[in-house]
Protein backbone atom coordinates (compact mmCIF):
# COMPACT_ATOMS: atom_id res chain seq x y z
CA UNK A 1 0.00 0.00 0.00
CA UNK A 2 1.94 3.02 -1.21
CA UNK A 3 1.13 6.62 -0.46
CA UNK A 4 -0.88 8.48 -3.05
CA UNK A 5 -0.01 11.93 -4.29
CA UNK A 6 -2.75 14.50 -3.69
CA UNK A 7 -4.69 15.24 -6.85
CA UNK A 8 -4.72 18.82 -7.99
CA UNK A 9 -7.96 20.61 -8.61
CA UNK A 10 -6.50 21.89 -11.87
CA UNK A 11 -7.09 18.46 -13.35
CA UNK A 12 -10.86 19.09 -13.38
CA UNK A 13 -11.15 21.16 -16.52
CA UNK A 14 -14.60 19.96 -17.53
CA UNK A 15 -16.32 23.19 -16.46
CA UNK A 16 -14.77 26.53 -15.54
CA UNK A 17 -15.82 27.91 -12.21
CA UNK A 18 -17.18 31.45 -12.04
CA UNK A 19 -15.04 34.26 -10.64
CA UNK A 20 -17.60 34.89 -7.93
CA UNK A 21 -19.60 32.10 -6.31
CA UNK A 22 -22.50 33.10 -4.06
CA UNK A 23 -21.23 36.65 -3.85
CA UNK A 24 -17.80 35.67 -2.46
CA UNK A 25 -14.63 36.53 -4.42
CA UNK A 26 -12.37 33.64 -5.37
CA UNK A 27 -9.37 35.26 -3.66
CA UNK A 28 -11.09 34.87 -0.28
CA UNK A 29 -11.80 31.17 -0.70
CA UNK A 30 -9.58 28.28 0.40
CA UNK A 31 -8.85 24.85 -0.92
CA UNK A 32 -6.83 21.92 0.42
CA UNK A 33 -5.21 19.32 -1.73
CA UNK A 34 -6.10 16.72 0.87
CA UNK A 35 -9.81 17.50 0.30
CA UNK A 36 -9.54 16.51 -3.36
CA UNK A 37 -7.65 13.40 -2.32
CA UNK A 38 -10.24 12.47 0.28
CA UNK A 39 -13.13 12.89 -2.17
CA UNK A 40 -11.50 10.95 -4.96
CA UNK A 41 -10.59 8.08 -2.62
CA UNK A 42 -14.17 7.70 -1.51
CA UNK A 43 -14.21 8.64 2.16
CA UNK A 44 -15.86 11.78 3.55
CA UNK A 45 -13.95 14.84 4.61
CA UNK A 46 -15.19 18.30 5.42
CA UNK A 47 -14.06 21.41 3.62
CA UNK A 48 -11.61 23.93 5.07
CA UNK A 49 -14.15 26.18 6.74
CA UNK A 50 -15.82 23.29 8.49
CA UNK A 51 -12.79 21.05 9.03
CA UNK A 52 -13.38 20.53 12.76
CA UNK A 53 -17.13 21.23 13.05
CA UNK A 54 -20.45 20.09 11.65
CA UNK A 55 -22.01 22.25 8.92
CA UNK A 56 -24.39 24.87 10.19
CA UNK A 57 -28.08 25.08 9.22
CA UNK A 58 -27.42 28.15 7.06
CA UNK A 59 -24.77 26.21 5.11
CA UNK A 60 -27.22 23.42 4.35
CA UNK A 61 -29.85 25.91 3.14
CA UNK A 62 -27.27 27.61 0.96
CA UNK A 63 -26.23 24.28 -0.51
CA UNK A 64 -29.88 23.41 -1.31
CA UNK A 65 -30.38 26.79 -3.07
CA UNK A 66 -27.22 26.14 -5.04
CA UNK A 67 -28.48 22.71 -6.15
CA UNK A 68 -31.89 24.08 -7.13
CA UNK A 69 -30.25 26.83 -9.18
CA UNK A 70 -28.13 24.40 -11.22
CA UNK A 71 -30.56 21.46 -11.19
CA UNK A 72 -34.19 22.72 -11.22
CA UNK A 73 -35.56 19.22 -11.75
CA UNK A 74 -34.33 18.25 -8.32
CA UNK A 75 -32.82 15.01 -9.55
CA UNK A 76 -29.24 14.69 -8.33
CA UNK A 77 -28.47 12.11 -11.01
CA UNK A 78 -29.48 14.32 -13.97
CA UNK A 79 -27.81 17.69 -13.82
CA UNK A 80 -28.53 20.26 -16.51
CA UNK A 81 -26.05 20.44 -19.41
CA UNK A 82 -23.52 23.24 -19.09
CA UNK A 83 -24.14 23.47 -15.38
CA UNK A 84 -22.48 20.26 -14.20
CA UNK A 85 -21.31 20.45 -10.62
CA UNK A 86 -17.58 19.72 -10.67
CA UNK A 87 -15.33 18.74 -7.81
CA UNK A 88 -13.43 22.01 -8.08
CA UNK A 89 -16.56 24.17 -7.86
CA UNK A 90 -17.88 22.19 -4.94
CA UNK A 91 -14.59 22.51 -3.07
CA UNK A 92 -14.58 26.26 -3.64
CA UNK A 93 -18.05 26.60 -2.10
CA UNK A 94 -17.68 27.32 1.62
CA UNK A 95 -19.53 25.29 4.24
CA UNK A 96 -20.51 22.39 1.97
CA UNK A 97 -20.16 18.77 3.04
CA UNK A 98 -19.34 16.42 0.25
CA UNK A 99 -20.74 13.34 1.97
CA UNK A 100 -24.29 12.15 2.45
CA UNK A 101 -24.34 13.59 5.93
CA UNK A 102 -24.36 10.30 7.81
CA UNK A 103 -20.64 9.83 8.51
CA UNK A 104 -17.91 12.04 9.90
CA UNK A 105 -14.39 12.49 8.62
CA UNK A 106 -13.15 10.10 11.33
CA UNK A 107 -14.91 7.22 9.55
CA UNK A 108 -12.00 6.37 7.28
CA UNK A 109 -11.56 2.99 5.74
CA UNK A 110 -8.74 0.67 6.68
CA UNK A 111 -6.84 1.28 3.46
CA UNK A 112 -6.10 4.82 4.56
CA UNK A 113 -4.34 3.82 7.75
CA UNK A 114 -0.95 4.13 6.09
CA UNK A 115 -1.05 7.89 6.62
CA UNK A 116 -1.21 7.47 10.37
CA UNK A 117 0.77 4.31 11.09
CA UNK A 118 4.11 6.06 11.54
CA UNK A 119 5.00 7.77 14.76
CA UNK A 120 6.97 10.99 14.84
CA UNK A 121 10.06 9.33 16.29
CA UNK A 122 10.72 7.28 13.12
CA UNK A 123 12.88 9.15 10.59
CA UNK A 124 11.33 9.71 7.21
CA UNK A 125 14.15 7.93 5.36
CA UNK A 126 13.58 4.79 7.41
CA UNK A 127 9.88 4.56 6.56
CA UNK A 128 8.71 2.23 3.85
CA UNK A 129 5.46 1.04 2.39
CA UNK A 130 5.24 -2.13 4.45
CA UNK A 131 2.79 -2.62 7.25
CA UNK A 132 4.61 -2.90 10.60
CA UNK A 133 3.00 -6.26 11.31
CA UNK A 134 4.25 -7.70 8.00
CA UNK A 135 7.72 -6.12 8.22
CA UNK A 136 10.47 -8.73 8.79
CA UNK A 137 12.51 -8.25 11.97
CA UNK A 138 15.85 -6.53 11.59
CA UNK A 139 18.74 -8.98 11.64
CA UNK A 140 21.12 -8.65 14.57
CA UNK A 141 24.73 -9.36 13.63
CA UNK A 142 26.17 -11.82 11.14
CA UNK A 143 27.41 -15.38 11.43
CA UNK A 144 31.01 -16.50 11.22
CA UNK A 145 30.38 -18.45 8.01
CA UNK A 146 28.99 -15.35 6.31
CA UNK A 147 32.16 -13.42 7.16
CA UNK A 148 34.36 -16.22 5.82
CA UNK A 149 32.37 -16.33 2.58
CA UNK A 150 32.86 -12.61 2.15
CA UNK A 151 36.57 -13.00 2.92
CA UNK A 152 37.12 -15.34 -0.04
CA UNK A 153 34.55 -13.74 -2.36
CA UNK A 154 35.53 -11.89 -5.49
CA UNK A 155 36.57 -8.29 -4.84
CA UNK A 156 34.09 -5.90 -6.44
CA UNK A 157 34.69 -2.65 -4.58
CA UNK A 158 37.17 -0.85 -2.36
CA UNK A 159 35.30 -2.03 0.72
CA UNK A 160 35.82 -5.65 -0.40
CA UNK A 161 39.55 -5.05 -0.75
CA UNK A 162 39.73 -3.53 2.73
CA UNK A 163 37.61 -6.26 4.27
CA UNK A 164 40.44 -8.82 4.26
CA UNK A 165 42.81 -6.47 6.12
CA UNK A 166 40.24 -5.65 8.80
CA UNK A 167 39.06 -9.24 9.19
CA UNK A 168 42.53 -10.78 9.50
CA UNK A 169 43.50 -8.16 12.04
CA UNK A 170 40.42 -8.44 14.27
CA UNK A 171 39.00 -11.94 13.80
CA UNK A 172 40.78 -13.12 16.95
CA UNK A 173 38.16 -11.25 18.99
CA UNK A 174 35.56 -13.87 18.06
CA UNK A 175 37.34 -16.93 16.56
CA UNK A 176 40.52 -18.94 17.07
CA UNK A 177 43.10 -19.38 14.24
CA UNK A 178 42.35 -23.11 13.99
CA UNK A 179 38.65 -22.44 13.43
CA UNK A 180 39.33 -19.96 10.62
CA UNK A 181 41.96 -22.19 9.00
CA UNK A 182 39.60 -25.16 9.10
CA UNK A 183 36.82 -23.12 7.48
CA UNK A 184 39.15 -22.00 4.66
CA UNK A 185 40.41 -25.54 4.03
CA UNK A 186 36.86 -26.89 3.97
CA UNK A 187 35.89 -24.35 1.30
CA UNK A 188 39.04 -25.15 -0.67
CA UNK A 189 38.20 -28.86 -0.71
CA UNK A 190 34.56 -28.15 -1.52
CA UNK A 191 35.49 -26.15 -4.60
CA UNK A 192 37.96 -28.83 -5.71
CA UNK A 193 35.39 -31.61 -5.52
CA UNK A 194 32.62 -29.65 -7.22
CA UNK A 195 32.15 -31.10 -10.72
CA UNK A 196 29.61 -28.54 -11.86
CA UNK A 197 32.03 -25.59 -11.97
CA UNK A 198 34.12 -24.76 -15.02
CA UNK A 199 37.82 -25.41 -14.65
CA UNK A 200 38.85 -21.76 -14.98
CA UNK A 201 36.24 -20.59 -12.47
CA UNK A 202 37.27 -23.35 -10.07
CA UNK A 203 40.94 -22.38 -10.36
CA UNK A 204 40.14 -18.71 -9.79
CA UNK A 205 38.21 -19.51 -6.62
CA UNK A 206 41.02 -21.72 -5.33
CA UNK A 207 43.58 -19.00 -6.02
CA UNK A 208 41.56 -16.49 -4.01
CA UNK A 209 41.45 -18.84 -1.01
CA UNK A 210 45.18 -19.60 -1.26
CA UNK A 211 45.93 -15.90 -1.57
CA UNK A 212 44.02 -15.18 1.65
CA UNK A 213 45.94 -17.90 3.51
CA UNK A 214 49.30 -16.68 2.18
CA UNK A 215 48.51 -13.12 3.21
CA UNK A 216 47.42 -14.33 6.63
CA UNK A 217 50.70 -16.23 7.19
CA UNK A 218 52.78 -13.24 6.06
CA UNK A 219 51.01 -10.66 8.22
CA UNK A 220 50.33 -12.65 11.39
CA UNK A 221 52.68 -15.67 11.55
CA UNK A 222 52.15 -16.00 15.30
CA UNK A 223 48.63 -17.31 14.66
CA UNK A 224 50.15 -20.59 13.37
CA UNK A 225 52.56 -21.18 16.27
CA UNK A 226 50.36 -23.70 18.10
CA UNK A 227 51.17 -27.33 17.08
CA UNK A 228 47.77 -28.31 15.69
CA UNK A 229 47.41 -25.27 13.44
CA UNK A 230 51.05 -25.52 12.40
CA UNK A 231 50.67 -29.15 11.31
CA UNK A 232 47.56 -28.24 9.34
CA UNK A 233 49.47 -25.50 7.55
CA UNK A 234 52.37 -27.86 6.77
CA UNK A 235 49.95 -30.39 5.32
CA UNK A 236 48.33 -27.74 3.13
CA UNK A 237 51.73 -26.56 1.87
CA UNK A 238 52.70 -30.12 0.90
CA UNK A 239 49.41 -30.53 -0.93
CA UNK A 240 49.75 -27.24 -2.81
CA UNK A 241 53.34 -27.99 -3.79
CA UNK A 242 52.16 -30.89 -5.97
CA UNK A 243 50.16 -28.58 -8.24
CA UNK A 244 52.20 -26.22 -10.45
CA UNK A 245 49.68 -23.41 -10.33
CA UNK A 246 49.97 -23.17 -6.51
CA UNK A 247 53.70 -23.90 -6.25
CA UNK A 248 54.77 -20.26 -5.88
CA UNK A 249 52.30 -19.58 -3.07
CA UNK A 250 53.32 -22.80 -1.34
CA UNK A 251 57.00 -21.84 -1.49
CA UNK A 252 56.25 -18.41 -0.02
CA UNK A 253 54.25 -19.89 2.85
CA UNK A 254 57.01 -22.44 3.56
CA UNK A 255 59.57 -19.64 3.88
CA UNK A 256 57.41 -17.80 6.42
CA UNK A 257 56.66 -21.06 8.22
CA UNK A 258 60.35 -21.86 8.73
CA UNK A 259 61.54 -18.35 9.62
CA UNK A 260 58.65 -16.34 11.06
CA UNK A 261 56.14 -18.71 12.63
CA UNK A 262 57.06 -18.56 16.31
CA UNK A 263 55.15 -17.91 19.48
CA UNK A 264 54.63 -14.21 20.08
CA UNK A 265 52.00 -11.92 21.53
CA UNK A 266 49.53 -12.96 18.80
CA UNK A 267 49.69 -16.63 19.75
CA UNK A 268 47.85 -16.46 23.07
CA UNK A 269 45.85 -13.29 22.48
CA UNK A 270 42.05 -13.33 22.76
CA UNK A 271 40.57 -16.43 21.07
CA UNK A 272 43.52 -18.85 20.79
CA UNK A 273 44.11 -22.48 19.90
CA UNK A 274 44.73 -25.27 22.36
CA UNK A 275 48.43 -25.27 23.40
CA UNK A 276 48.47 -29.08 22.97
CA UNK A 277 51.06 -31.51 24.26
CA UNK A 278 54.49 -30.05 24.96
CA UNK A 279 56.20 -33.19 23.60
CA UNK A 280 54.37 -32.90 20.31
CA UNK A 281 55.11 -29.22 19.90
CA UNK A 282 58.80 -29.62 20.72
CA UNK A 283 60.30 -30.30 17.25
CA UNK A 284 58.13 -27.75 15.46
CA UNK A 285 58.81 -25.18 18.12
CA UNK A 286 62.55 -25.79 17.92
CA UNK A 287 62.55 -25.39 14.15
CA UNK A 288 60.66 -22.12 14.44
CA UNK A 289 62.93 -20.81 17.18
CA UNK A 290 66.03 -21.83 15.20
CA UNK A 291 64.81 -19.94 12.15
CA UNK A 292 63.94 -16.91 14.27
CA UNK A 293 67.36 -16.91 15.91
CA UNK A 294 69.13 -17.11 12.55
CA UNK A 295 67.02 -14.23 11.22
CA UNK A 296 67.75 -12.10 14.27
CA UNK A 297 71.47 -12.79 14.06
CA UNK A 298 71.59 -11.81 10.41
CA UNK A 299 69.66 -8.61 11.06
CA UNK A 300 71.78 -7.67 14.06
CA UNK A 301 74.96 -8.39 12.07
CA UNK A 302 73.83 -6.08 9.29
CA UNK A 303 72.98 -3.35 11.79
CA UNK A 304 76.33 -3.68 13.55
CA UNK A 305 78.24 -3.55 10.26
CA UNK A 306 76.31 -0.51 9.11
CA UNK A 307 76.88 1.17 12.48
CA UNK A 308 80.63 0.54 12.23
CA UNK A 309 80.70 1.98 8.73
CA UNK A 310 78.67 4.95 9.83
CA UNK A 311 80.68 6.05 12.87
CA UNK A 312 83.71 7.59 11.11
CA UNK A 313 81.56 9.33 8.52
CA UNK A 314 79.31 10.68 11.24
CA UNK A 315 82.18 12.30 13.10
CA UNK A 316 83.60 13.90 9.96
CA UNK A 317 80.26 15.15 8.69
CA UNK A 318 79.33 16.37 12.14
CA UNK A 319 82.34 18.65 12.22
CA UNK A 320 81.97 19.83 8.63
CA UNK A 321 78.22 20.03 8.02
CA UNK A 322 76.79 20.44 11.49
CA UNK A 323 75.93 16.81 12.20
CA UNK A 324 73.80 15.80 9.18
CA UNK A 325 74.46 12.17 8.23
CA UNK A 326 72.59 10.14 5.64
CA UNK A 327 70.89 6.87 6.53
CA UNK A 328 73.14 3.95 5.47
CA UNK A 329 70.69 1.08 6.01
CA UNK A 330 67.07 0.36 5.39
CA UNK A 331 64.45 -1.18 7.69
CA UNK A 332 62.54 -4.18 6.39
CA UNK A 333 60.60 -5.56 9.33
CA UNK A 334 59.04 -4.66 12.66
CA UNK A 335 62.09 -6.10 14.40
CA UNK A 336 64.42 -3.68 12.61
CA UNK A 337 62.34 -0.69 13.63
CA UNK A 338 61.96 -2.02 17.15
CA UNK A 339 65.73 -2.33 17.68
CA UNK A 340 66.28 1.18 16.36
CA UNK A 341 63.45 2.61 18.45
CA UNK A 342 65.00 1.09 21.59
CA UNK A 343 67.99 3.42 21.09
CA UNK A 344 65.78 6.52 21.13
CA UNK A 345 64.89 6.47 24.81
CA UNK A 346 65.78 9.80 26.51
CA UNK A 347 68.97 9.54 28.55
CA UNK A 348 69.30 12.96 30.22
CA UNK A 349 73.10 13.21 29.91
CA UNK A 350 73.50 16.91 29.22
CA UNK A 351 71.89 19.56 31.45
CA UNK A 352 69.45 21.90 29.77
CA UNK A 353 71.17 25.28 30.21
CA UNK A 354 72.17 28.31 28.18
CA UNK A 355 74.71 26.27 26.25
CA UNK A 356 71.94 24.01 24.98
CA UNK A 357 69.95 27.13 24.15
CA UNK A 358 72.76 28.48 21.92
CA UNK A 359 73.14 25.10 20.22
CA UNK A 360 69.43 25.07 19.50
CA UNK A 361 69.48 28.55 18.02
CA UNK A 362 72.39 27.64 15.73
CA UNK A 363 70.72 24.57 14.22
CA UNK A 364 68.59 24.92 11.11
CA UNK A 365 64.85 24.43 11.92
CA UNK A 366 64.60 22.04 8.97
CA UNK A 367 67.15 19.73 10.59
CA UNK A 368 65.24 19.67 13.87
CA UNK A 369 61.95 19.01 12.07
CA UNK A 370 63.58 16.19 10.08
CA UNK A 371 64.98 14.58 13.24
CA UNK A 372 61.67 14.81 15.08
CA UNK A 373 59.96 13.19 12.10
CA UNK A 374 62.64 10.49 11.82
CA UNK A 375 62.26 9.55 15.49
CA UNK A 376 58.46 9.57 15.25
CA UNK A 377 58.52 7.45 12.11
CA UNK A 378 60.81 4.79 13.60
CA UNK A 379 58.69 4.55 16.74
CA UNK A 380 55.46 4.53 14.74
CA UNK A 381 56.71 1.78 12.42
CA UNK A 382 57.82 -0.40 15.34
CA UNK A 383 54.19 -0.77 16.50
CA UNK A 384 52.31 -3.77 15.13
CA UNK A 385 48.76 -3.04 14.09
CA UNK A 386 47.29 -5.50 16.61
CA UNK A 387 49.21 -3.74 19.39
CA UNK A 388 46.89 -0.77 19.03
CA UNK A 389 43.90 -3.07 19.64
CA UNK A 390 45.57 -4.88 22.54
CA UNK A 391 46.56 -1.59 24.14
CA UNK A 392 42.90 -0.56 24.51
CA UNK A 393 41.31 -3.96 25.17
CA UNK A 394 43.61 -5.83 27.57
CA UNK A 395 43.60 -5.45 31.33
CA UNK A 396 46.60 -4.09 33.18
CA UNK A 397 47.76 -7.57 34.17
CA UNK A 398 47.51 -8.79 30.59
CA UNK A 399 49.40 -5.74 29.32
CA UNK A 400 52.33 -6.58 31.57
CA UNK A 401 52.63 -10.00 29.93
CA UNK A 402 52.44 -8.55 26.42
CA UNK A 403 55.98 -7.63 25.39
CA UNK A 404 55.21 -5.73 22.20
CA UNK A 405 53.08 -3.12 24.00
CA UNK A 406 56.29 -1.43 25.10
CA UNK A 407 56.47 0.03 21.58
CA UNK A 408 53.14 1.83 22.05
CA UNK A 409 54.15 3.03 25.51
CA UNK A 410 57.49 4.26 24.16
CA UNK A 411 55.83 6.44 21.53
CA UNK A 412 53.35 7.87 24.03
CA UNK A 413 56.22 8.67 26.43
CA UNK A 414 58.18 10.30 23.60
CA UNK A 415 55.18 12.51 22.79
CA UNK A 416 55.14 13.80 26.37
CA UNK A 417 58.94 14.18 26.35
CA UNK A 418 58.91 16.40 23.24
CA UNK A 419 56.16 18.60 24.71
CA UNK A 420 58.14 19.00 27.93
CA UNK A 421 61.35 19.65 26.00
CA UNK A 422 59.73 22.49 24.00
CA UNK A 423 58.36 24.05 27.18
CA UNK A 424 61.69 23.94 29.03
CA UNK A 425 63.67 25.19 26.06
CA UNK A 426 61.52 28.35 25.86
CA UNK A 427 61.65 28.94 29.61
CA UNK A 428 65.42 28.43 29.91
CA UNK A 429 66.04 32.18 29.47
CA UNK A 430 64.72 34.82 31.82
CA UNK A 431 64.11 37.78 29.52
CA UNK A 432 61.39 38.12 26.90
CA UNK A 433 63.84 39.30 24.21
CA UNK A 434 65.66 35.96 24.53
CA UNK A 435 62.55 33.83 24.82
CA UNK A 436 60.84 35.32 21.75
CA UNK A 437 63.40 34.02 19.17
CA UNK A 438 63.23 30.55 20.68
CA UNK A 439 59.42 30.57 20.66
CA UNK A 440 59.34 31.82 17.08
CA UNK A 441 61.75 29.07 16.03
CA UNK A 442 59.51 26.41 17.53
CA UNK A 443 56.56 27.88 15.64
CA UNK A 444 58.56 27.58 12.41
CA UNK A 445 59.44 23.97 13.30
CA UNK A 446 55.72 23.29 13.78
CA UNK A 447 55.05 24.61 10.26
CA UNK A 448 57.75 22.31 8.88
CA UNK A 449 56.19 19.34 10.63
CA UNK A 450 52.81 20.19 9.12
CA UNK A 451 54.30 20.24 5.62
CA UNK A 452 55.82 16.81 6.29
CA UNK A 453 52.43 15.46 7.49
CA UNK A 454 53.90 14.55 10.87
CA UNK A 455 50.78 15.22 12.92
CA UNK A 456 52.10 13.44 16.01
CA UNK A 457 55.20 15.64 16.21
CA UNK A 458 53.11 18.72 15.37
CA UNK A 459 50.73 18.01 18.24
CA UNK A 460 53.65 17.48 20.63
CA UNK A 461 55.24 20.82 19.73
CA UNK A 462 51.87 22.59 20.01
CA UNK A 463 51.34 21.00 23.42
CA UNK A 464 54.61 22.50 24.63
CA UNK A 465 53.90 25.96 23.18
CA UNK A 466 50.35 26.02 24.52
CA UNK A 467 51.32 24.82 27.99
CA UNK A 468 50.34 27.04 30.89
CA UNK A 469 53.88 28.16 31.60
CA UNK A 470 54.50 29.30 28.01
CA UNK A 471 51.02 30.47 27.06
CA UNK A 472 50.98 33.10 29.78
CA UNK A 473 54.09 34.87 28.37
CA UNK A 474 52.25 37.77 26.75
CA UNK A 475 55.32 39.98 26.41
CA UNK A 476 57.25 37.18 24.72
CA UNK A 477 54.48 36.56 22.19
CA UNK A 478 54.29 40.28 21.46
CA UNK A 479 57.88 40.16 20.17
CA UNK A 480 57.21 37.31 17.75
CA UNK A 481 56.80 38.21 14.07
CA UNK A 482 53.13 38.88 13.14
CA UNK A 483 53.42 36.72 10.01
CA UNK A 484 54.67 33.78 12.06
CA UNK A 485 51.87 34.25 14.60
CA UNK A 486 49.30 34.33 11.80
CA UNK A 487 50.54 31.07 10.28
CA UNK A 488 50.82 29.50 13.72
CA UNK A 489 47.18 30.38 14.43
CA UNK A 490 46.20 28.21 11.45
CA UNK A 491 48.03 25.28 13.00
CA UNK A 492 46.13 25.78 16.23
CA UNK A 493 42.84 25.69 14.33
CA UNK A 494 44.00 22.57 12.51
CA UNK A 495 44.76 20.66 15.70
CA UNK A 496 41.95 22.24 17.75
CA UNK A 497 39.40 20.19 19.63
CA UNK A 498 36.38 21.85 18.01
CA UNK A 499 33.76 19.36 16.76
CA UNK A 500 35.84 16.39 17.91
CA UNK A 501 38.99 17.41 15.99
CA UNK A 502 37.03 17.91 12.79
CA UNK A 503 39.77 19.95 11.07
CA UNK A 504 42.47 17.39 11.83
CA UNK A 505 40.34 14.44 10.78
CA UNK A 506 39.60 16.10 7.45
CA UNK A 507 43.28 16.91 6.91
CA UNK A 508 44.33 13.38 7.91
CA UNK A 509 41.98 11.76 5.41
CA UNK A 510 43.23 13.97 2.58
CA UNK A 511 46.95 13.96 3.40
CA UNK A 512 49.15 12.07 0.95
CA UNK A 513 51.63 9.42 2.02
CA UNK A 514 53.99 9.34 3.86
CA UNK A 515 52.34 10.60 7.01
CA UNK A 516 52.31 10.01 10.78
CA UNK A 517 49.00 10.09 12.68
CA UNK A 518 48.18 11.87 15.91
CA UNK A 519 48.43 8.74 18.06
CA UNK A 520 46.60 9.92 21.25
CA UNK A 521 43.46 10.83 19.31
CA UNK A 522 43.29 7.58 17.34
CA UNK A 523 43.88 5.62 20.52
CA UNK A 524 40.89 7.40 22.07
CA UNK A 525 38.76 6.45 19.06
CA UNK A 526 39.75 2.81 19.53
CA UNK A 527 38.78 2.97 23.20
CA UNK A 528 35.35 4.37 22.31
CA UNK A 529 34.74 1.67 19.68
CA UNK A 530 35.97 -1.15 21.93
CA UNK A 531 34.04 -0.18 25.05
CA UNK A 532 30.95 1.22 23.34
CA UNK A 533 29.73 -1.96 21.62
CA UNK A 534 29.50 -5.68 22.30
CA UNK A 535 31.28 -8.29 20.24
CA UNK A 536 28.41 -10.81 20.19
CA UNK A 537 24.74 -9.92 19.69
CA UNK A 538 21.51 -11.67 18.85
CA UNK A 539 18.92 -13.52 20.92
CA UNK A 540 21.34 -16.36 21.71
CA UNK A 541 24.52 -14.29 21.66
CA UNK A 542 25.90 -16.28 18.73
CA UNK A 543 25.95 -13.50 16.11
CA UNK A 544 28.96 -11.25 15.52
CA UNK A 545 28.44 -7.51 15.79
CA UNK A 546 30.43 -6.71 12.68
CA UNK A 547 29.43 -3.05 12.86
CA UNK A 548 31.76 -2.71 15.84
CA UNK A 549 34.66 -4.08 13.82
CA UNK A 550 33.84 -1.80 10.92
CA UNK A 551 34.28 1.17 13.25
CA UNK A 552 37.58 -0.27 14.47
CA UNK A 553 38.62 -0.80 10.87
CA UNK A 554 37.91 2.83 9.99
CA UNK A 555 40.55 3.79 12.57
CA UNK A 556 43.07 1.04 11.80
CA UNK A 557 43.01 1.02 7.99
CA UNK A 558 44.58 4.49 7.53
CA UNK A 559 47.25 3.52 10.06
CA UNK A 560 48.01 0.32 8.12
CA UNK A 561 48.38 2.25 4.88
CA UNK A 562 50.57 4.88 6.55
CA UNK A 563 52.99 2.26 7.85
CA UNK A 564 53.40 0.85 4.35
CA UNK A 565 54.91 4.03 2.88
CA UNK A 566 58.13 5.29 4.59
CA UNK A 567 59.68 8.73 4.26
CA UNK A 568 62.18 8.62 1.37
CA UNK A 569 65.02 10.94 2.44
CA UNK A 570 65.16 11.28 6.22
CA UNK A 571 68.72 11.96 7.28
CA UNK A 572 70.01 11.48 10.78
CA UNK A 573 71.16 14.70 12.41
CA UNK A 574 73.33 13.97 15.43
CA UNK A 575 73.19 17.49 16.86
CA UNK A 576 69.40 17.59 16.79
CA UNK A 577 69.15 14.04 18.14
CA UNK A 578 71.36 14.82 21.14
CA UNK A 579 69.44 18.01 21.78
CA UNK A 580 66.09 16.22 21.80
CA UNK A 581 66.94 12.94 23.53
CA UNK A 582 69.99 13.59 25.68
CA UNK A 583 69.05 16.78 27.53
CA UNK A 584 68.17 16.45 31.19
CA UNK A 585 65.25 18.71 32.01
CA UNK A 586 64.74 20.22 35.42
CA UNK A 587 62.11 18.70 37.67
CA UNK A 588 59.73 20.59 39.95
CA UNK A 589 62.02 20.03 42.96
CA UNK A 590 65.03 21.50 41.14
CA UNK A 591 63.07 24.57 40.09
Amino acid sequence: MSRRRAASSAANLDAPSPDIINGRPRSQQHSRASSDLSLLRGFPLVSNDAYHRQPSRSARVEYQRHEQHHNPSGSPDAPEEGHAQTVSSMLRTPGIRLDAGGDTFLDVDESDADSYRYSDDIPILQRNDEVPGDRPPRSMGVSFDELVDRLIAQKMSRADHNFADVFLCLYRKFAAPGVLFGALRARLERVKEDKGIHYLLKTETQLRIVEVIAKWVALYPGDFARPTTRRSLEELIRHLSTEPIFAAAAHQMRVYLESKVTEDDDTGWAQSDDPGDASQSGPAKQVGQRGSEISERVNSLQLEESAEQRRPSQSSEHSERGGRTPARFQFHSYEDYEREAATMVPTGIYPLNKIRYRVFMDIDPDDIADEITRIDWVMFSSIRIRDFVRHVSLTQEQKEKCKSLKNVNRMISHFNHVAQWVENMVLIRDKAKHRAPCLERFMIIAMKLRKMNNYNGLAAVLAGINSTAVHRLAQTRALVSPDVLKQFARLQLLMGTQKSYFAYRLAWENSPLPRIPYIPLHRRDLVSAEEGSRTFVGPNGDKINWRKFEVLGEVLLPIMKSQGQPYPNLNRHEGSRELILECRMMTDEEV
